[in-house]
């Protein structure tokens, strides 16, 4: 699976901060990813083996899909600053459960393919 299509399972909320579940590629666990807005940056918290062992550490598949999931959730802020944090982040239950929506380009493409396909 390329970096560019991996999605979260879950995600979810605590104010303004994102929280995403991705599932290991090597195991049947899961890795956490949480994504905070600090001043003008945004803070991504994780832990997986690449980032453990610094092959990775500032964009690894799973900080750069977190990124994109949170420029979905939040798509009307400007553009942040990314730093990365190499750190477990655990399932608190008080975590809201967000349904991420389509980003403004999708929901467009989405309605011109409704318009070709009413139009056949």
């Amino acid at each position: 699976m390329s970096d560019s299509k991996l999605l979260p399972t879950e995600t979810f909320a605590e104010g303004n901060i994102l929280i995403c579940v991705f599932p290991s590629s090597r195991s049947n666990g899961v890795y956490l990813v949480q994504v905070k807005p600090y001043q003008h940056d945004l803070v991504i918290t994780h832990e997986c083996p690449a980032c453990r062992y610094k092959r990775q550490q500032h964009m690894c598949k799973h900080v750069t899909a977190a990124l994109e999931a949170y420029k979905r959730w939040q798509w009307q802020e400007p553009y942040k600053r990314v730093h990365t944090v190499t750190q477990k982040i655990v399932l608190d239950p008080a975590w809201e459960q967000v349904q991420l929506s389509l980003s403004p380009i999708e929901r467009i493409l989405e309605r011109i393919l409704d318009v070709i396909t009413d139009a056949t």
